[in-house]
C-alpha cells in the first residue's frame, strides 16, 4: 500500500509522509500522529484506522480545517462528503471467496469464524455475509462466531477455545490477519493442519510465508499496491481542486499455496 500511495505521490509531485503506531492497538499513539500532521499544515490525510470510532472526533478536525482524508482498508467511520471518502477491499466479494472455497472443499460439517471486532467494522461484515450465505447451504452449519483482538497470542487462544469447544470442526475463516495468525499457530501446535481447512484474510507478510509453508488452505485479499495508489490517486485529485470521488471497493482474489507456485516459476 505505502509503494503504490508514494508512486501517485511522485506521479503529481507531492511528498508522501508515512508513520504508524507500533502496536495495532495504540489508538493514543494514531491519534497523536494525526493531530501532529494537522499541526503541521498536512494537506490531505490518508488514513488506515486503528480503531475508526475513536478518531471520528480528530478526523472531524481535519474536516473543519477543510483538509480531504480518504480512510483505507475499511469503511470511513463517519459519513462521506467533500472531504471525506475511503478506498476498501470489497468485503462481500472477501465473504463470497471464503464460501466458495468452503463449498469446493467440503460437502457438510461445522464452519467456525473468528476475528469479529467492533473496532474494524471490515471484520464485523465479513462475518455478517459469511454467515447468511452459509446459511442456505443446511450440510455446512457455522457453529462459532468468535470475537477477536490486535494480539496475536490472545487470537490464537480464542480459537484454540473454538477447537476445544468443537472437536468435530471442518472450516475456520478467520476474518483479520491477526486471527488469522493466531488459528495458524494453534492448528499447527496441536498438528490439526491436515484435518481443519483454515481461509485467512488480508495479505501481510507472515501469512504469505504461512501460505507458502502449507500452514493454511487459502489467504483472501485486495492488492494492497493498488489500494495504496487509488487512495492517493484520490487524494491528489481532491488536492487539486477536484470534489472527492465517492468510496470506492476494489477487488479482491483467493490466494492458495499452488497460486505463489506458479508467481515463482513466472
Amino acid at each position: 500500500m505505502h509503494r503504490g500511495a508514494r508512486r501517485a505521490a511522485l506521479e503529481a509531485g507531492f511528498r508522501l509522509y508515512w508513520n504508524a503506531p507500533t502496536r495495532e492497538d495504540d489508538v493514543d499513539r494514531q491519534i497523536h500522529l494525526m493531530a501532529r500532521a494537522l499541526h503541521d499544515n498536512t494537506r490531505g490525510l490518508i488514513l488506515g484506522p486503528t480503531n475508526g470510532l475513536a478518531l471520528t472526533a480528530t478526523m472531524n478536525e481535519f474536516i473543519v480545517h477543510r483538509i480531504p482524508i480518504v480512510v483505507v482498508q475499511t469503511d470511513a467511520p463517519i459519513p462521506e462528503g467533500p472531504y471525506m471518502t475511503s478506498v476498501s477491499p470489497d468485503q462481500a466479494q472477501v465473504s463470497q471467496l471464503a464460501v466458495e472455497r468452503i463449498l469446493a472443499t467440503i460437502s457438510r460439517g461445522e464452519v467456525a469464524v473468528v476475528g469479529l471486532d467492533r473496532t474494524a467494522p471490515e471484520t464485523m461484515e465479513r462475518a455478517r455475509n459469511f454467515v447468511a450465505q452459509m446459511n442456505s447451504h443446511p450440510a455446512i452449519r457455522v457453529v462459532a462466531q468468535r470475537w477477536g483482538t490486535s494480539l496475536i497470542p490472545e487470537a490464537e487462544q480464542d480459537a484454540g477455545e473454538v477447537l476445544d469447544k468443537f472437536p468435530r470442526l471442518k472450516a475456520m475463516f478467520a476474518v483479520s490477519a491477526t486471527a488469522t495468525e493466531g488459528a495458524v499457530s494453534v492448528i499447527q501446535r496441536r498438528g490439526l493442519g491436515r484435518s481443519i481447512i483454515l481461509i485467512g484474510c488480508d495479505a501481510d507478510l507472515f501469512l504469505m510465508a504461512d501460505l507458502q509453508a502449507g500452514r493454511l488452505d487459502s489467504l483472501i485479499a485486495s492488492d494492497g499496491d493498488r489500494l495504496g495508489y487509488l487512495a492517493a490517486k484520490s487524494l491528489l485529485s481532491s488536492l487539486q481542486g477536484h470534489p472527492l470521488p465517492p468510496p470506492l471497493h476494489i477487488p479482491v482474489r483467493l490466494i492458495t499455496a499452488s497460486d505463489l507456485a506458479r508467481q515463482d516459476s513466472q
